[in-house]
């Protein structure tokens, strides 16, 4: 366990980088935002990106994966370049965000009987945002791409054709599931400071969420319920090991002879990612979706916060399981 811990958090920062950024540039090109929280996270999720690869040039590079029999090794030389090229072209993406200042909503105050509302200024495309907005995409399609390597590389450890299509569907909606919930819970933060900002950003982003569970929860029960647990598939036989006297001490309360168990079994651990990854986001999740639309931001938020966590849990806790039989 302690030799895949390393590829299990590489997955998950892919996944929530990869998932972070590409929500991010969908709320810019729907321009329903503020630059301000644009700019923010951009540089914060290019710094996700520069540790994402960064790990992954220290614990998936294709002479390590290679020693792994069961994994995919006509595709381990490709992941570098795409997940590289991510980090790249999210740099012009942040910088020309920060040269445009125009970027995102902008706020037209209106006066009617002292209410005050805030209403999107429409504003014609300029070059900076055409800009922005091409290598936006370009980094999104950069990071869909180093999921669908990572996917391919990992698909064998399904142990069938159908598996293997699940494997890769399911790295997609992980990706969404947790990059989305991410990004929607730090724009919850941002209407605390504008509360006037109509709640369709943040509405689309928890739909997108929601979405994307309810796809793992579709492909958990396709799968039969070992989606995830490719260790099930591949179970991991300890080599025998001959047995050797040892003296027992006097002070020796527990029988020499007593078996030695894991609190919890794979079933089980399989049965809580279900619950923690899957039940509560969705419950919690449909919440915050109708919070938003209630208006209450705050406590939106909230509900978002525990999704966040539930969510990073639940995706660690499966693809340890899905590792376990490398």
């Amino acid at each position: 366990m302690l030799q895949t811990l390393p590829l299990v958090l590489f997955i998950v920062m892919a996944e929530v980088s990869i998932g972070a950024v590409s929500v991010l540039v969908f709320l810019d090109w729907r321009n329903e935002v503020k630059r301000g929280f644009l700019v923010s996270y951009a540089l914060i999720y290019l710094v996700l990106a520069g540790l994402t690869y960064w790990f992954q040039q220290s614990f998936s590079t294709p002479e390590l994966l290679n020693t792994y029999a069961k994994l995919d090794k006509a595709w381990t030389g490709y992941l570098s370049l795409p997940l590289l090229l991510f980090f790249l072209l999210l740099i012009p993406y942040s910088f020309f965000l920060l040269l445009d200042k125009t970027a995102g909503v902008q706020d037209a105050t209106l006066k009617d009987n002292e209410a005050v509302t805030e209403q999107p200024v429409v504003r014609k495309n300029s070059p900076v945002r055409v800009l922005r907005l091409l290598s936006g995409v370009a980094t999104v399609v950069a990071g869909l791409v180093t999921l669908f390597v990572m996917a391919m590389i990992y698909r064998p450890m399904a142990g069938s054709e159908i598996g293997g299509i699940i494997t890769v569907a399911g790295f997609f909606a992980a990706a969404f599931a947790l990059g989305g919930v991410l990004t929607a819970m730090w724009l919850g933060h941002w209407y605390l400071v504008t509360p006037a900002l109509s709640e369709r950003p943040l509405q689309f982003s928890t739909t997108l969420v929601l979405v994307a569970v309810a796809a793992q929860v579709l492909l958990f029960i396709v799968a039969g319920g070992n989606a995830s647990d490719a260790g099930k598939a591949h179970p991991i036989t300890p080599p025998p090991v001959a047995a050797q006297a040892t003296p027992v001490p006097s002070n020796q309360v527990k029988p020499a002879n007593a078996p030695v168990v894991t609190p919890l079994g794979t079933d089980a651990i399989g049965w809580i990612r279900v619950l923690v990854g899957y039940v509560m986001p969705l419950v919690l999740g449909g919440l915050s979706w109708k919070l938003i639309r209630d208006r209450s931001f705050q406590s939106a938020t909230g509900m978002l916060y525990l999704v966040v966590v539930c969510s990073l849990a639940g995706e660690i806790m499966s693809r340890g399981l899905f590792v376990g039989g490398l």
